[in-house]
């Protein structure tokens, strides 16, 4: 493995991963220190973000390429958002008897104080199940696969509203506006995930068709 600075911030990347995640599953509603959980928490996704940047940014500055970045970069930014999803539709956030959760209908946050349902975390790792063994088939033929606007878009929308929820839950947790803009996102998240597997599968399509 090359030991270079971009592999080094993937490396602690996956290391931020962890102890987010054993924050995440740390948290209790109304306990007292649940809010600051969810501050250290946004902190690390924050930090995370960054190093992601970075990551890509020294690669390209440094012209250091290496089979471990360009396979692990791009699997712990799914093992973060993915998993991100995943624990935040865990039975901690869900709504207890009795908590204030700015009196949302259940329809919209499914008896989530995160927002995030079951079924969305399906959706968000079909997708990237579905992505994955494009690009895997892709480049057994020879050709590329780059990353598509649509799904820089939905990376973006989907850490939006990941930082949405720590903020609202930690800040504001009563508040109907900001629960609003909360469960508004996730479901932003979800529907441009959806778009973007679309795109994906009608390129799929284009490269079946050019091996008939």
């Amino acid at each position: 493995m090359n030991w270079k600075l971009p592999n080094q911030l993937t490396v602690a990347r996956i290391a931020l991963a962890g102890v987010f995640f054993v924050l995440l599953g740390l948290y209790e509603p109304g306990a007292s220190g649940g809010p600051w959980l969810l501050y250290i928490s946004f902190a690390i996704f924050l930090i995370a973000g960054i190093t992601d940047v970075l990551d890509g940014y020294l690669a390209r500055k440094m012209n250091v390429v290496s089979a471990f970045g360009r396979i692990a970069d791009p699997f712990v930014d799914k093992v973060l958002v993915v998993g991100a999803f995943a624990m935040l539709a865990g039975s901690n956030f869900s709504i207890p008897a009795g908590y204030n959760d700015a009196s949302l209908p259940r329809w919209f946050n499914g008896g989530m104080l995160s927002g995030v349902q079951a079924w969305m975390v399906v959706v968000i790792m079909a997708r990237e199940f579905i992505v994955s063994a494009v690009r895997g088939y892709s480049e057994s033929q020879g050709v590329k696969f780059p990353a598509t606007p649509a799904g820089k878009i939905k990376m973006f929308i989907q850490s939006a509203a990941i930082c949405a929820i720590l903020v609202q839950l930690a800040a504001f947790p009563h508040e109907r506006w900001a629960a609003i803009v909360k469960v508004a996102l996730v479901w932003s998240a979800v529907l441009a995930t959806v778009l973007s597997t679309l795109g994906y599968i009608k390129q799929t399509r284009k490269l079946l068709s050019s091996d008939e």
